[in-house]
């Protein structure tokens, strides 16, 4: 053991140069996966906000609008035919007494389902930034 301490043999310069690139390479496929996990993940997040809003004004239409106020907006008919559709986003706000996330452009598309006493409403929120990211969302209320 002794004679391997005071050996003089160590690593020449290609040596360490090629040990060197080779980790670099390696390093760089490494540094591409992390890009790729943050952007994979920064749009993962981007759609999971506009599926929250959207889920938002789900909830806040099953529990604040009455079939009243869709008839006092002129939204339907007492016949219940929908006249108009679809909402903008400051209508939906006038509706539900809340504001929703400015970042993002929302419309809600009404129709009546004739053969049974349901009104659907189509929630769609999209990100102007990003067309790739667009949320819809349906419930059907009975009134």
């Amino acid at each position: 053991m002794e004679g391997r301490l005071r050996s003089q043999k160590g690593l020449t310069l290609v040596e360490i140069l090629v040990s060197i690139v080779l980790l670099a390479i390696i390093l760089t496929s490494f540094i591409s996966f992390f890009t790729q996990s943050a952007l994979f993940t920064k749009n993962n997040d981007q759609k999971l906000d506009t599926m929250q809003t959207a889920q938002k004004i789900v909830n806040l239409v099953e529990i604040e609008i009455t079939k009243q106020d869709l008839i006092d907006n002129f939204i339907i008919n007492t016949s219940e035919q929908v006249i108009k559709t679809p909402l903008t986003k400051t209508e939906i706000e006038g509706l539900i007494d809340d504001t929703i996330d400015p970042r993002y452009d929302v419309t809600v598309e009404i129709s009546k389902n004739s053969s049974q006493n349901l009104i659907m409403f189509k929630i769609i929120v999209q990100d102007p930034t990003s067309a790739g990211n667009k949320s819809e969302t349906y419930t059907y209320i009975r009134r």
